[in-house]
């Protein structure tokens, strides 16, 4: 069902009304961190204007607008299913965890710890048959992960898997008769 142009900018100006209402206000007010309440109001309004004129109505009309948007409002500020907190809860929250981290010293390991582990794998490295194992740890130590070294070299991830898991245990083996 089609609306006048007068019925759409009536729901304009409604919605309007609803975006600068003093309790949809005062809730947004209290929604914390302070540095999201602005593109909460936005996505409100945002939300609102996307819905059909003759849904915004009948809201209007039973006095139920305001309370639908201050429901939508609760809902994007509290859930992390929500498209809000998607675009922008998600985003600050993955920040805060990277800086955490940055914040953390790395550890480090001793430096006759991480010679004999040199040693190891450069005696593996001259041996025909284990020459695999090496090369794929050195690998994953520049790449970071199995999956990256498995990709790499165009093998199967449970078997770069494995030898990096058994070359871990063994350099743990050796690193311990030395400590």
């Amino acid at each position: 069902m089609s609306y006048p142009f007068k019925l759409l900018a009536d729901c304009n100006k409604i919605i309007t009304d609803v975006y600068s209402h003093p309790d949809l206000l005062r809730l947004i007010n209290k929604i914390k961190p302070e540095g999201i309440r602005d593109d909460l109001r936005q996505e409100i309004a945002i939300s609102l204007l996307e819905q059909p004129c003759d849904k915004v109505a009948p809201l209007f009309a039973g006095d139920n607008l305001l309370r639908y948007a201050i429901r939508m409002c609760w809902l994007m500020a509290t859930s992390n299913q929500t498209s809000f907190y998607k675009k922008f809860r998600q985003s600050d929250l993955l920040k805060a965890v990277e800086y955490m981290r940055s914040m953390q010293p790395l550890q480090t390991i001793p430096l006759y710890m991480a010679d004999r582990a040199n040693e190891v794998l450069k005696a593996k490295s001259v041996d025909k048959y284990t020459d695999h194992e090496a090369r794929l740890f050195n690998k994953y130590v520049e790449l970071g992960k199995c999956d990256r070294v498995a990709r790499y070299y165009g093998l199967p991830r449970h078997h770069v898997r494995a030898v990096i898991n058994k070359v871990k245990k063994e350099l743990k083996e050796h690193i311990k008769t030395i400590s």
